[in-house]
């Protein structure tokens, strides 16, 4: 009974459709032939959807093309017929006063047409070869105008807006720091970024170590919440990114006869944007700021310690260093997660590893011959070392920390992979060499664990 009721109410409607199109067609002045209706299409929306859907389409033959064309005109005009029926019925149920039985048929109809409506656009999708927008979308790097950093850590959230362009190399990326706030802060932030039109299409990075998964999720979840709320939602990509890459949680400064040195992962851009990019090796005193606020600002390398290992030349360096860190760590608003650490120590003179020196068995590294210049030169094993080069030994750069030697081919190899050897002198002399890598915090960690044994011999 219900669904008899439900066809006679949409039989009226297309009565009263049929009737508008009838009256409208009489008021002409002048109707146009059906051979002209047939060669031409007047309707700019249809000729649109006609124009794009051939575009989507590599060069359609004749058959083809007729084919797009009857599926695009058929789903446009149903679309269009079930959008007034959709209108009617709504204006019905909001002027309704009868009956609960006729209302629930009305909503009944309703849900009927909204679901064939569905269909309708699923279909001309298709015919068009178009793949929609749908909500929290992942939009093409181009698209985007605003990326916001969401850092969850056990103190709260940090946050971090990114300078344009935007890139997919993390080193390349140039963050402003709006620093550690409360999750409902921080929330608040991405309120007020997301309500700004000029932002959007926004992309949102929730960062995360293994342990704090379940509060990133939570996070997450309460992000998507207020893109629907601020009407944003289809322009808004929220990413959830785990942290495997970061560090041991040590940012280190070597200090040795009143000259500083650090490390890091690769060639990183500068906090201000302006000059060279940092690299590993002498601090220059004017970019002190910036290699200690690249440690801050790069989104998942809080909490982290400043090691300030420093000889007893070095002391008062190692007391401005320590006093720049605080400075920049209030600045940027994170000084509740970083600590810093002093460390005297009794560094090893650079004569302890300059010379020659030759493996013992059979490890990726066959010689190494470590000048005073800065410059050594490594001969790798074939096929046991990704850094290998047929007969060719790697001209690398090296550096000392306190009691140990980096030695960089400053290479990249693999997939972004910039291995370095970090060497210790053992109780007989010998160098233990491993290749490992710098992180982001720019602690190293061994990749290769099997270490290589070399003997000096002059």
């Amino acid at each position: 009974m219900k669904a008899e009721r439900t066809k006679k109410i949409l039989f009226l409607f297309g009565l009263v459709l049929t009737g508008v199109l009838v009256t409208g067609a009489v008021t002409q002045s002048k109707v146009p032939s059906v051979w002209d209706r047939v060669q031409a299409v007047d309707d700019p929306e249809l000729g649109e959807l006609i124009q794009a859907a051939m575009e989507n389409r590599k060069n359609p033959d004749e058959r083809a093309s007729l084919g797009i064309i009857h599926k695009v005109t058929l789903s446009y005009a149903q679309i269009k017929l079930l959008d007034q029926q959709i209108e009617q019925v709504t204006q019905k149920l909001a002027r309704a006063s009868g009956p609960v039985e006729m209302r629930y048929e009305l909503l009944l109809a309703k849900a009927e047409l909204e679901t064939n409506l569905i269909q309708q656009l699923a279909d001309l999708r298709e015919a068009m070869g178009v793949i929609p927008k749908y909500p929290f979308d992942k939009d093409p790097l181009p698209s985007v105008n605003a990326w916001v950093f969401l850092h969850v850590v056990d103190q709260g959230v940090c946050v971090f807006d990114a300078y344009p362009p935007f890139g997919t190399y993390w080193a390349g990326w140039r963050f402003k720091s709006i620093g550690l706030l409360s999750e409902e802060d921080a929330l608040a932030y991405v309120r007020d970024q997301s309500r700004n039109k000029d932002n959007l299409p926004i992309r949102i990075f929730i960062r995360h170590t293994p342990t704090l998964a379940d509060g990133a999720k939570k996070l997450r979840r309460r992000v998507l919440s207020v893109m629907k709320e601020t009407d944003s939602h289809m322009e808004a990509d929220v990413r959830l990114e785990l942290l495997d890459w970061v560090g041991s949680g040590e940012a280190t400064f070597y200090l040795r006869d009143g000259i500083a040195r650090t490390m890091h992962a690769a060639p990183v851009r500068r906090p201000d944007g302006d000059g060279k990019p940092l690299v590993s090796g002498v601090v220059d005193s004017k970019d002190l700021d910036q290699h200690i606020g690249w440690r801050m600002m790069f989104p998942g390398n809080l909490p982290v310690r400043f090691r300030i290992e420093h000889d007893k030349t070095s002391a008062k360096l190692a007391d401005r260093i320590a006093d720049r860190v605080k400075a920049v760590a209030a600045q940027l608003n994170v000084a509740d997660l970083v600590d810093i650490t002093k460390v005297p120590v009794e560094p090893l003179p650079a004569t302890t590893f300059q010379g020659q020196w030759r493996a013992l068995g059979n490890g990726e590294v066959k010689s190494i011959n470590i000048n005073a210049g800065g410059v050594s030169t490594v001969t790798m094993s074939p096929r046991r070392s990704p850094l290998a080069e047929a007969r060719e030994p790697l001209t690398c750069s090296w550096l000392l920390t306190s009691k140990e030697i980096m030695i960089d081919p400053q290479k990249v190899v693999g997939h972004g992979h910039r291995y370095i050897f970090r060497g210790h002198l053992d109780s007989d002399g010998n160098l233990i060499l491993f290749r490992g890598m710098i992180y982001p915090q720019g602690s190293f960690h061994i990749s290769h664990a099997q270490p290589t044994i070399l003997q000096k011999v002059r």
